[in-house]
């Protein structure tokens, strides 16, 4: 689920000074406990301590009803601890991209790149020395977003010690952000390619054609050993009349009989999955893609999904120079909390720096495939 958030009067809570604030940690016992209550677990083991958090909880959300801005930095402290796990563990999925890194609040993101000039490399000297091509680095800086994520509660629940919320609300923070980034590594790879020059693996029309796809994998797959083709289920299903196989026999003297068939295997992913898992050597990754609750299509009948339909990703496997393809994180959540402009109700933002880079000169490295129809 995406949603905009309009605040006023934002509050960092990093700047707020709160009783508890010096000994709240990610592994703090009330942050623990807060977590398993949150996500459904068994509290048992923490014995007393479970029903000192609740009743800690309970005052911070009477505080926060009341406008006690410390009760509100000291909750969202604990939630951003509750669900940084669970997000980062999520970001690292993002490997599947590309390289993924995560830095620290003071460290800057610098991408080495390369460039062939020169002559090209002759065979023998023309009456002169030989000439080779010369590698050509640089680094160039990459730019952080901010990818938000946020919720509105109902803080007489927490008066009344129901949490069933705040898993809804941590899940809901944990899929927007995860989401966010992935549409920002796909539309910038797209976008990087689209204006490379001169050499660049694109195809895109209304709809795929089997020889413009089969095009795009033969020249990435001399890149590494294979590819992998990554995209939504709508574009990727367009794969599955293409496989099977034709084969043609001699029955008698004069006539012949001509099949076409599919593997067992190709039955068994379709059956199970509704796409191939294989095509031609080539892997097919399902890329999720939820549906984004708060926009509707241009029809009004549907709702948007988080990321283009359109677009897939062929990424090679088994390549000497690693991806082109970066993303980064820069240090860890911050939570802020203010008043929606529209309705007064109170809610809370989580953000994270992000950036994502296809390296300049290695766009080649990657290819595109795009249905407009979809």
């Amino acid at each position: 689920m995406s949603m905009t958030f309009e605040l006023n009067n934002k509050k960092r809570d990093a700047d707020i000074n709160f009783a508890n604030k010096e000994n709240l940690k990610p592994n703090s016992p009330i942050v623990e406990i807060f977590s398993a209550l949150t996500d459904g677990k068994d509290t048992s083991k923490y014995g007393k301590k479970t029903d000192m958090v609740v009743d800690h909880i309970k005052q911070l959300g009477e505080g926060i009803a009341n406008g006690d801005a410390k009760c509100m930095a000291e909750l969202n402290t604990i939630r951003k601890y509750s669900v940084e796990p669970l997000l980062q563990a999520e970001i690292q999925n993002l490997a599947v991209f590309g390289d993924f890194q995560s830095l620290g609040f003071d460290e800057s993101i610098e991408v080495d790149s390369w460039k062939l000039v020169g002559d090209k490399s002759r065979e023998q000297a023309l009456n002169a020395d030989v000439i080779f091509p010369t590698i050509k680095g640089e680094k160039y800086s990459v730019a952080t977003k901010t990818i938000s994520g946020g919720w509105a509660t109902d803080y007489r629940r927490l008066q009344l010690g129901d949490m069933s919320k705040e898993n809804e609300g941590k899940n809901q923070v944990r899929t927007d952000i995860i989401n966010k980034m992935k549409k920002a590594i796909v539309t910038n790879a797209y976008n990087s390619v689209k204006n490379a020059t001169p050499v660049k693996y694109f195809f895109e029309g209304a709809g795929l054609t089997k020889a413009g796809v089969d095009k795009v994998l033969k020249d990435v797959r001399r890149l590494g050993t294979g590819a992998s083709v990554i995209g939504d289920y709508a574009l990727l299903e367009e794969f599955t009349p293409w496989a099977g196989y034709n084969s043609e026999f001699t029955y008698n003297t004069s006539r012949y009989a001509y099949t076409q068939g599919i593997s067992a295997e190709d039955l068994r992913d379709i059956r199970q999955k509704g796409i191939l898992g294989m095509y031609n050597g080539n892997i097919l990754v399902q890329m999720t893609n939820p549906y984004d609750f708060s926009s509707y299509n241009d029809a009004g009948t549907n709702f948007n999904t988080m990321l283009d339909v359109g677009l897939a990703l062929v990424v090679p496997t088994g390549g000497q120079f690693g991806s082109p393809i970066k993303s980064w994180t820069r240090g860890g959540l911050t939570s802020f909390s203010g008043n929606d402009v529209t309705t007064g109700h109170v809610l809370t933002r989580f953000d994270i720096e992000f950036a994502t880079d296809l390296t300049k000169g290695r766009e080649f490295e990657i290819g595109i495939l795009s249905d407009t129809n979809l």
